[in-house]
């Protein structure tokens, strides 16, 4: 006897999208590294599951609004489902290359002004055009969708297949039901660090039973920063009278991997980290530039950046704050335009007072970063002057693309050329990228050699402090990431710090660690001979021997306050995570993501107590109880 209810359904483009999600759920699933294979087996079994509920869920909706709803109300459904399964594609992406969903993105580009938005597109490398042409192909998504579901359907109906009612009761009813059994005999064994990488590959983010996530023993609320008044009143009670003077030069070179300096790659950078001051460990505060640059030139924790945003701190950055009281001038050179996030007034000052010299050369095809990088270097050199002077050059080559002049050598070959969609998505051609990476740095290095001959010849080298570094590091799927800002390994966070004082006669006490908050307070007091502005920089001197040899490091969260981070004491690193991420100054648990070594290993937590324990204890010195 025939069985009632065939449901008449289009499913060869249902069919399709779960075939896609299954190809997309396995590859997102297997892309996360340090995982092991039961781990795998688990994530991917609950990846198809979700998957099947998922399409069966949008196909009964499909019969109910077709049969039931105005036609139109059913064409918006077939676009909405088009766009949908697209995103499950973009999202592959972008948890391949940033560790963040779509949703993650979204509420990135939704928090942004449109100049931010508009600065955001143009830090991806990607051309304007290319852009323009993404965004055409995401509105005509829609009809895209509808067209292949009539085309589809057309099939569908010439060629029926036996589809009844009770076959999606029993989706309906088995697979949630086993997805739950499955949770509840294998999610016990799973760890959070674990859960944490690979739930964000699921379709739905999350399965029905979630690991217990390690906590602070306390309740902790971060320490609120001074406001600018008191700063400002703590600096102008300083005595700031002194005779030496020293021309001071900082280089902040974009995207600066420290493992990359070598006499190969950057002969010139190399030797002056070998002539000068240089650590074991050296580390950026964050991952992301903007974050960086706040920490490095404000001498304060990245938690800070956003919470001097909202009030609306004026004065620019603390350090140069500092050194224009004491009456030297400020020189900057950029290639980078400086727009993202304010951040011309927020290191500058309002209208950029701060500032002698202001010098903007922005690259915007056909100019190229490296272009921008050549003209920062010249008309750097063309406006040197005997001390009381602070030149500070951004620049921009090692930012993906990764550019040099055309008539500069290409030393490391092959390279990938300018097809960033495919460089993007292949590990096949890592190489060929970190070769375009190399040639970048070796080309910055030839400007800075270039630029240091320069201040030999007039005299001006041996007296004056130099800073070389980078903002954050990039990562080549080292960890599973690509470029930065996706998490936080060593590949992103480890920078270079090389520093010149004079001719390096005065001691530092032994130390094996550095980070972008140290250099303000270390350039001060090598000036004054004493570190006096304790209260008013949160870094430490490398003059003095710290007493608390402990980094912080945040992950980068767009233009909101970050809220991941690590603390490192050159050898182990603990990760957390506030549990109230907008909110960070209240008072919550911290959730602890992982503990691993120096060179990003796993710890396994409970057989190393004793480290976690005394990482954690470092908290309380940026969190009250």
């Amino acid at each position: 006897m025939e069985r009632k209810h065939l449901i008449n359904i289009n499913y060869l483009y249902f069919g399709i999208f779960l075939i896609v999600g299954i190809i997309i759920s396995t590859l997102g699933i297997l892309e996360v590294q340090n995982t092991s294979n039961y781990s795998k087996a688990f994530f991917l079994v609950y990846a198809y599951g979700q998957t099947i509920l998922e399409i069966a869920t949008l196909a009964i909706f499909s019969i109910i609004i077709k049969k039931y709803l105005p036609k139109i109300v059913f064409t918006i459904f077939i676009a909405f489902t088009f766009i949908f399964f697209i995103s499950h594609i973009i999202d592959l992406v972008l948890l391949k290359i940033m560790d963040m969903t779509i949703w993650d993105g979204v509420s990135i580009a939704l928090d942004e002004n449109l100049e931010n938005f508009i600065e955001m597109l143009h830090t991806t490398g990607i051309p304007f055009f290319a852009w323009i042409i993404f965004g055409v192909l995401i509105f005509s998504l829609p009809f895209l969708g509808i067209f292949i579901y009539k085309i589809t359907n057309i099939f569908s109906k010439k060629r029926k297949i036996p589809l009844y009612h009770e076959h999606f009761i029993q989706i309906f009813l088995c697979v949630p039901l086993a997805l739950f059994i499955w949770d509840f005999k294998a999610s016990r064994s799973i760890s959070a660090n674990i859960y944490d990488s690979n739930s964000r590959a699921l379709p739905w983010k999350l399965t029905f039973m979630q690991p217990d996530i390690l906590k602070t023993e306390a309740r902790l609320a971060l320490k609120k920063p001074k406001n600018e008044k008191d700063i400002l009143a703590l600096i102008d009670k300083k005595d700031l009278k002194t005779e030496k003077k020293p021309n001071i030069f900082i280089f902040v070179i974009e995207s600066l991997r420290n493992d990359y300096i070598t006499s190969e790659t950057a002969p010139n950078m190399a030797a002056f980290k070998n002539e000068n001051v240089s650590f074991e460990r050296s580390l950026s505060n964050a991952n992301g530039t903007h974050k960086s640059w706040f920490s490095f030139f404000y001498s304060n924790y990245p938690f800070h950046w956003k919470d001097y945003q909202n009030r609306n701190w004026s004065s620019g950055s603390t350090g140069l704050y500092i050194l224009k009281k004491m009456g030297y001038k400020i020189n900057v050179f950029s290639a980078p335009e400086l727009k993202y996030y304010s951040m011309k007034e927020a290191l500058f000052g309002k209208d950029e007072y701060l500032l002698d010299t202001f010098k903007l050369f922005p690259h915007y095809l056909p100019v190229e970063a490296c272009d921008s990088d050549k003209m920062v270097m010249s008309h750097m050199e063309k406006s040197l002057k005997d001390n009381s002077n602070v030149y500070i050059a951004f620049l921009d080559s090692t930012h993906f693309l990764y550019s040099w002049p055309k008539d500069f050598e290409t030393k490391f070959k092959p390279v990938s050329e300018i097809d960033t969609f495919n460089v993007y998505a292949s590990k096949d051609n890592i190489d060929l990228l970190k070769n375009r990476y190399k040639n970048s740095i070796y080309f910055v290095d030839f400007l800075i050699g270039k630029f240091i001959d320069t201040l030999k010849e007039k005299n001006l080298f041996d007296d004056s402090i130099i800073i070389l570094t980078g903002d954050h590091g990039e990562e080549f799927y080292e960890e599973g990431h690509l470029f930065h800002a996706s998490h936080l390994s060593s590949q992103q966070t480890n920078v270079p710090i090389y520093l010149k004082f004079g001719k390096n006669i005065r001691k530092i006490p032994k130390r094996d660690l550095i980070c972008h908050m140290d250099v303000f307070p270390s350039l001060f007091d090598y000036i004054f001979d004493k570190n006096q502005f304790k209260d008013c920089l949160k870094g430490t001197s490398i003059f003095e021997k710290t007493k608390f040899p402990f980094v912080i490091t945040a992950r980068y969260n767009a233009s909101r306050a970050p809220s991941e981070f690590f603390i490192h004491n050159k050898n182990k690193k603990l990760t957390l995570r506030f549990t109230k991420k907008k909110k960070i100054f209240r008072k919550q648990y911290l959730e602890i993501l992982s503990l691993k070594d120096s060179e990003d290993n796993e710890i396994d937590i409970s057989s190393n107590e004793e480290s976690a324990k005394n990482l954690e204890e470092a908290l309380k010195k940026y969190f009250n109880k």
